[in-house]
């Protein structure tokens, strides 16, 4: 394997709404899609749709979302060999209400079987062979005993953080635990939200100087439509302005981002520079379509970034 997953993964079932609510106030769904989701998944299948070599592990339900999410996977050349099944149970799934103009709110229902999975039933050797090992701590055991053994064999590690810290706490995945992890980390790349929380301040360099403390890596903060910047192993700092693009959905932009980004710093061996303009403009051709795996091709990227 090129990539090697251990994450989240989801059904995500997509709401068009005509606004979002506020508190106790009401909207109208107008059309319902189901669509393959969840931020691990997004971003290794970004990755395979590149021509990367892929796998994935985490843990499903034998219920009908767990095998559609097998068969997506499948679909888009994820090898799913060492996805762990479980008879009986619920697996994790999102809802989620996206508005006219392409915000959304997203209620994840876990299910009860994701968060089970056990160190003990994780392919560590299979994980070991890869190049790069991906993570967002979901589970918190396997993915820190998985970022340890990568490192240990000499692989590319990164943690992708992908919620704010009260999510990840109510996951029982504390602040200490986060940055406990950063030892074992060559890429971090939190939200935005995630990063402030983490640092407490939104100045970036800021930021970078509390996470120094526990990273030595590259580091990655995306903000949106206000673009991206980045802290090199010298601290080196590299700013890139996003693409303007028609926004239908925003689902799944930074999965594509981070999965682009590892593609082709790892995997083309690309400069720092070019590979985060590449992820930018695989992250805005996921904001022209609908779903979290709205997510390009390297032909249909060439095609986007040839449009005037």
């Amino acid at each position: 394997m090129d990539v090697v997953g251990l994450g989240t993964f989801a059904m995500d079932v997509l709401m068009k709404v005509d606004n979002l609510p506020r508190e106790d106030a009401f909207c109208i769904i107008e059309e319902t899609t189901y669509l393959p989701g969840g931020s691990g998944t997004n971003v290794i299948s970004q990755i395979a749709k590149l021509g990367g070599k892929c796998g994935y592990i985490g843990k499903i339900a034998n219920d009908t979302i767990g095998k559609e999410i097998i068969e997506n996977l499948e679909k888009d050349q994820v090898d799913t060999k060492c996805m762990v099944v479980k008879e009986g149970g619920t697996s994790l799934h999102t809802n989620i209400g996206v508005d006219h103009g392409g915000s959304k709110f997203i209620m994840l229902n876990m299910g009860d079987v994701a968060m089970t999975l056990l160190p003990e039933e994780v392919d560590y050797q299979y994980l070991a062979n890869a190049k790069v090992f991906y993570t967002d701590l979901f589970p918190k055991d396997p993915a820190i005993q998985g970022l340890k053994l990568a490192k240990e064999s000499g692989k590319c590690t990164v943690f992708n953080l992908q919620t704010n810290l009260e999510t990840m706490e109510g996951l029982g995945i504390s602040k200490e635990d986060i940055l406990s992890s950063l030892t074992y980390v060559d890429v971090f790349a939190p939200c935005r939200d995630g990063l402030f929380a983490l640092t407490g301040t939104d100045d970036l360099v800021a930021c970078k100087d509390f996470l120094r403390k526990y990273c030595k890596g590259i580091l990655v903060f995306t903000l949106g439509a206000n673009g991206v910047v980045a802290f090199d192993e010298q601290d080196s700092c590299f700013e890139i302005s996003s693409m303007r693009v028609k926004v239908v959905d925003t689902t799944g932009a930074g999965d594509s981002f981070i999965g682009a980004f590892i593609h082709s710093y790892y995997l083309q061996n690309k400069t720092l520079s070019d590979a985060l303009t590449l992820a930018s403009a695989c992250a805005a051709y996921t904001c022209t379509g609908l779903g979290a795996r709205y997510a390009p091709t390297t032909k249909e990227l060439e095609d986007f970034l040839k449009q005037p």
